[in-house]
């Protein structure tokens, strides 16, 4: 008796399917040099994303595509009317593929924004992928008045492994609430680099609501237990 695809996914243990796709375990030259091949179906047609990725510079900064880029970029391609038409902004960008993604998706505008040192890398990625017309990319250091004066408000805001340092949580917050409506949708994975959760969700419930997106909801293949995704609007009754 033929076995369908569905309960086969279901028979085999998630570690090993997790296992398949997940980069953390993966050798330098696939994390740092090599470009990270990423396919996703957009209305019934496969594409290939060839995410370019930088080594680690004399500054100790590195840009790689993390687990929790590729858990919210598969959650972004199993919902595409999450971003579709909607102006899109990445926060601390990387390799940008999460917001690369939203472009494929059919976001109305997508900006790509980190610190000044990786713009070269995701301005890359853009032209690699003929996204010139569609995605913008622009230094922004979170919390910098002088950065902010120049972008607008979204309606989708993406962002993959920025839990990183709790130093940095009021800072991010008040980028946020810079660039969010009332009908935004902030959309947040991380994965095992979460040390600044605690500090991160104390502050936010002054402003947002937070809701931890079911693993139901995330792809059936490219989710794992040590990747998280929330989205936060802010709150209604401030």
């Amino acid at each position: 008796m033929a076995v369908s695809s569905s309960a086969s996914k279901q028979t085999v243990n998630p570690f090993l399917r997790s296992w398949a796709w997940k980069r953390e375990h993966r050798p330098d030259k696939d994390r740092f040099d090599r470009p990270y091949i990423h396919k996703m179906v957009v209305d019934g047609c496969q594409h290939t994303l060839s995410i370019i990725q930088a080594p680690f510079s004399i500054r100790g900064f590195a840009s790689t595509v993390w687990d929790s880029a590729i858990v919210l970029s598969k959650y972004l391609e199993r919902w595409p009317l999450l971003v579709n038409g909607k102006r899109c902004i990445e926060l601390g960008a990387g390799c940008g593929l999460p917001g690369i993604t939203a472009a494929y998706l059919g976001a109305a505008h997508v900006l790509l924004t980190d610190l000044s040192e990786n713009l070269p890398l995701l301005n890359q990625n853009v032209l690699k992928h003929n996204l010139v017309n569609k995605v913008s990319v622009a230094k922004l250091e979170w919390g910098q008045q002088a950065d902010l004066h120049n972008i607008q408000t979204y309606d989708v805001i993406l962002a993959a492994d920025i839990m990183y340092d709790a130093s940095l949580t009021a800072a991010l917050l008040t980028t946020v609430r810079c660039i969010a409506l009332a009908s935004t949708r902030f959309f947040l994975a991380y994965g095992r680099n979460r040390q600044a959760e605690e500090t991160f969700f104390e502050q936010t419930k002054q402003w947002f609501s937070v809701e931890k997106i079911d693993a139901e909801k995330l792809d059936d293949i490219y989710q794992c237990v040590d990747v998280d995704v929330f989205v936060m609007q802010k709150r209604r009754d401030l």
